[in-house]
């Protein structure tokens, strides 16, 4: 059945709805057809598919009876309002968008983590897909969970592609004009990005968490089936185009040496990057920019028995595209379209 499946792609023209259409083509998903979707006035541009360009549909017009599986990357208000639609008609929907993660009926799934929630999943059920920014942390951490996680301390390092085209012009003409020597203009951010960390990502809670750092506590936990996880999170956006980098602390249960936690990580599907006795023994994230490769370095025991490790990977393909195309994946593994 999967090899007549035709998918739709909301959100297409996105950065990462692109990401998405190119690893639909390198991974071979298999698929009858590929519908690129878009809002507003993009119907009738094309969009790269692998060695094709393919029309992009407007979302006002198009018939989700189409298709079996729709994947949303447009974003909260447009999953909010066209999702159900979608499902209404019959699809199964991935959703990529702060929407529906936080809803109790609603799976949040990255399948590394807890692909099992998949499993009871029904032709036309809705998946919510965590934020870039948890779900290569989540990949990093699910090799612990049999040991039992008992505290995550973190702190990210995130690039402007996060926020979206606009931010990545927006450090584009700062940085130019600073080299120019000529006034900038700040738009996307409260402050200058331009050779610059901003401590805040999102509006600050009555907690103190900005919206980043409680999307990285409550995603965590929910993916881990673990509302009382001790999770320590804090956000940084700093002044690169694309790649995430994590800098994690674990505690758990079970003992934990560093040559253990690297054939974890190895088993998972992690590369591993970690020669300390070399310079430049580690992966950062211009080195993962463009790739589906989540890297690991670092890796070390603190004096409280604690681990310790670095993870870089590009936001857009590894953090967002590529877990939207796992789940999609894993239903088709699973027979969910037959």
């Amino acid at each position: 059945m999967s090899q007549t499946l035709q998918i739709a792609v909301v959100g297409a023209q996105g950065l990462v709805g692109q990401a998405l259409l190119e690893l639909l083509a390198e991974r071979n998903f298999p698929s009858a057809r590929v519908f690129a979707v878009d809002a507003g006035d993009q119907a009738g541009n094309m969009v790269g598919f692998g060695n094709i360009d393919i029309e992009v549909h407007s979302l006002d017009d198009f018939d989700f009876a189409n298709v079996g599986l729709a994947f949303f990357v447009a974003g909260g208000e447009i999953a909010r309002e066209w999702a159900p639609q979608a499902r209404a008609a019959g699809a199964t929907v991935v959703d990529f968008s702060s929407a529906f993660r936080h809803s109790d009926d609603v799976p949040l799934v990255f399948p590394p983590a807890n692909a099992a929630a998949l499993d009871v999943l029904e032709q036309g059920g809705l998946v919510s897909v965590p934020n870039c920014t948890v779900s290569p942390l989540a990949w990093a951490l699910a090799p612990f969970a049999e040991l039992g996680l008992e505290r995550v301390t973190v702190a990210t390092y995130q690039s402007v592609s996060g926020t979206g085209q606009a931010a990545l012009e927006e450090l584009a003409t700062q940085t130019t004009a600073l080299f120019g020597q000529r006034e900038y203009e700040t738009n996307v951010y409260a402050k200058r990005i331009a050779f610059n960390l901003l401590p805040q990502i999102g509006a600050v809670g009555e907690d103190g968490l900005s919206e980043e750092e409680r999307s990285v506590v409550d995603e965590l936990r929910k993916l881990f089936g673990q509302p009382e996880l001790a999770v320590e999170a804090s956000c940084v956006r700093v002044p690169m185009f694309f790649g995430h980098a994590w800098a994690v602390t674990i505690s758990t249960q079970g003992e934990l040496s560093v040559e253990s936690a690297r054939q974890r990580f190895l088993k998972a599907g992690l590369m591993l990057v970690d020669e300390p006795a070399e310079a430049g023994g580690y992966a950062t994230p211009m080195e993962v920019a463009g790739s589906s490769t989540v890297c690991v370095s670092r890796v070390r025991r603190n004096a409280n028995d604690s681990l310790s490790f670095w993870v870089t990977a590009d936001n857009v393909r590894a953090g967002a595209a590529l877990p939207c195309l796992m789940v999609a994946e894993w239903l088709i593994q699973r027979g969910h379209f037959q």
